[in-house]
């Protein structure tokens, strides 16, 4: 089945924490899409997390303790989602292997919910693999690339996120990021999964392989994406000096650095 004509069901939540474990979810949202189309309403449920929801994640989303006071607890919200995903739709959600997913489950896990979610699509493996180079790949990042914007009175809500992982989704498989093909795009994220968990294995955040002739490129900061050998030695030699610099990165490094004191000499 095509992806652009196939039932989806972005999803994302909203969280009292950073921690996929502790955290506990204050909203959940979804966006439903038919066709390569927006289709129906949002999905938008408040959530009680039973705890205290710190500033800092207030800031972030705007919920406050006394905004959840009388909404439903997680057991309830999760027999509804249940019901979602019963329907068999294709779920997509943004870093969600990494976090949202987790997150859910371990609330489940809490609650003794005993429903598992199935896979997902996640357009933020696809981010980091099309596009590595871009210093954030936060959502509202990459959908700006794709012509996506989020209102900015509505951004990290759960809803407003959903509908633009979907969009996002489905703007990547137009541009020929994603397969078009429900199957071959599971097989695609497994693939590129195991290639950037490689990548980081061995050059950790800093440096990854050119997706094309596979010369090194930094990885974060103001020179991501530029390639090593065009980098200047003052931030090589900050680079060099990394604690937490893995065997490999420091070895690119130190032989760019290399060249150019050789350089020097003459």
């Amino acid at each position: 089945m095509r992806l652009t004509e196939a039932v989806i069901l972005a999803v994302d939540t909203e969280t009292t924490g950073t921690d996929p474990e502790q955290a506990r979810i204050v909203e959940l949202g979804g966006a439903y899409f038919r066709g390569g189309a927006v289709y129906g309403k949002l999905v938008r449920d408040l959530v009680n997390p039973g705890i205290y929801i710190p500033a800092g994640a207030s800031v972030v989303h705007g919920i406050k303790s006394e905004d959840v006071e009388s909404a439903p607890p997680w057991t309830e919200i999760a027999a509804r989602f249940a019901r979602h995903l019963d329907a068999g739709p294709v779920l997509c959600g943004y870093n969600f292997a990494f976090y949202d997913a987790r997150v859910i489950a371990a609330e489940n896990a809490r609650h003794g919910v005993e429903w598992a979610l199935p896979e997902a699509l996640d357009p933020f493996v696809f981010a980091c693999w099309h596009h590595r180079g871009e210093r954030s790949r936060k959502l509202i990042n990459v959908c700006a690339l794709y012509g996506i914007g989020l209102p900015e009175d509505r951004a990290h809500s759960a809803d407003a996120d959903a509908l633009a992982t979907g969009a996002l989704l489905l703007a990547m498989v137009r541009a020929g990021c994603i397969p078009d093909d429900v199957e071959a795009a599971f097989a695609e994220q497994a693939r590129l999964r195991a290639v950037l968990d490689g990548e980081e294995a061995l050059y950790g955040r800093y440096l990854y392989p050119d997706r094309g002739d596979e010369r090194l490129r930094v990885g974060l900061g103001k020179h991501a994406g530029t390639l090593l050998e065009d980098v200047d030695e003052e931030y090589l030699r900050w680079l060099g000096g990394r604690p937490d610099l893995p065997d490999a990165t420091r070895l690119a490094v130190n032989r760019r650095l290399g060249r150019i004191e050789q350089v020097s000499l003459f």
